[in-house]
């Protein structure tokens, strides 16, 4: 199982969204973890699309964990992702995948 130390509560944002978006494959990643560099580019692009998510969700009054603005979490995401995938050799993936996704 992913879990981040310093920000706990970004599981428990990533589990709502990959839900949410009925993303069985991520929640496994989530459950289990990130295997090889396909699991990692899956991650990191899932994590943009929670990002523009989370603005959508914000506009419209949508309650997430009992809130209706998380956007002060993506620091905190973007924290502990990188963390994570750095210290499985993967940084060069969330790299190229943050270049693209937002350019």
């Amino acid at each position: 199982m992913i879990s981040f130390t310093r920000y706990p509560h970004v599981r428990d944002l990533l589990i709502h969204y990959a839900k949410d978006l009925n993303l069985n494959e991520i929640i496994q990643i989530l459950d289990t973890r990130v295997e090889n560099e396909l699991d990692a580019e899956k991650l990191s692009r899932f994590i943009w699309s929670v990002a523009d998510k989370m603005s959508e969700d914000c506009n419209s009054g949508v309650l997430v964990l009992g809130r209706k603005d998380n956007s002060d979490m993506l620091p905190d995401v973007e924290y502990e992702v990188t963390l994570y995938l750095s210290e499985l050799g993967f940084e060069h993936v969330w790299d190229r995948v943050s270049d693209e996704e937002n350019p």
